[in-house]
């Protein structure tokens, strides 16, 4: 019978790691029946696609017969990117209420970068299931990270500019955008992860690796597990539970 390999037994873990926040996550959506940003909404979706992509790892492993599990996987890997942005911008967007985010040419552009965002995973994942020209794929997939990395730069500056409200938002609103503060340098090697491994392989299952050694480490599945493991799913890990950890015990005496 098929065991499960390093990635395998850490996708075990993955699944455990995210059933939680995707539980609390989901508490929060119904509770407040999404009367407030989109933040927790997208954290319980990125939530899921972790947990999805750890089931499917674990599939993969288990049924080698059918090498389009690990597949599936590896293309929730770049999407999940995705709404870990999204939260991220419902979370800033939650942090301005009342303030910056009922500007309307603000507002305007929140969405504008949403639309980015979603731009992104629609290539990531155009370049994950197109099979037939391979240089494509690889072409579409880093294109999409590139969208994704371009994203985060405009996020960081949109965070920056936030900071010059600061004395015109209320206290607890103030303290989820020191959380947000604190998650996005995490967010930041997490996206550069995913630059450098879009690079380390020119196939999606990294079964022809980059003639850099010193790249080729950074492939999710043939390089470095260690440097998978930290940089990727250690990272965004701490950003969920910091994105959660401020928009709720940070701010709980006013929700």
């Amino acid at each position: 019978m098929p065991t499960l390999d390093t990635r395998g037994k850490i996708a075990a873990a993955e699944i455990g790691f995210y059933v939680p926040i995707a539980f609390i996550t989901l508490i929060l959506i119904f509770r407040y029946a999404f009367r407030r940003d989109a933040g927790w909404f997208f954290l319980y979706i990125f939530s899921l696609t972790r947990i999805a992509g750890g089931a499917l790892v674990i599939a993969g492993e288990m049924l080698p017969a059918k090498p389009a599990l690990l597949s599936a996987a590896y293309i929730m890997d770049y999407a999940g990117i995705a709404p870990l942005l999204l939260s991220s911008l419902g979370f800033i967007g939650m942090a301005g209420q009342h303030t910056y985010s009922e500007n309307p040419r603000s507002n305007t552009g929140l969405r504008l970068i949403g639309f980015l965002v979603l731009g992104g995973l629609g290539v990531c994942i155009a370049g994950g299931v197109i099979s037939a020209n391979q240089n494509l794929a690889t072409a579409l997939r880093r294109a999409g990270v590139c969208i994704y990395a371009g994203v985060y730069v405009i996020l960081f500056m949109v965070h920056i500019g936030t900071w010059t409200y600061r004395w015109h938002l209320r206290s607890y609103r103030r303290n989820l955008l020191i959380g947000i503060s604190f998650a996005l340098p995490f967010l930041g090697v997490r996206i550069a992860y995913a630059v450098l491994a879009a690079w380390s392989a020119s196939d999606l299952l990294g079964l022809k690796p980059s003639t850099n050694t010193t790249l080729s480490k950074f492939n999710p599945v043939t390089g470095n597990w260690i440097l998978y493991l930290v940089m990727s799913l250690i990272l965004e890990y701490v950003v969920a539970a910091l994105y959660l950890f401020a928009s709720t015990v940070m701010a709980r005496r006013h929700y």
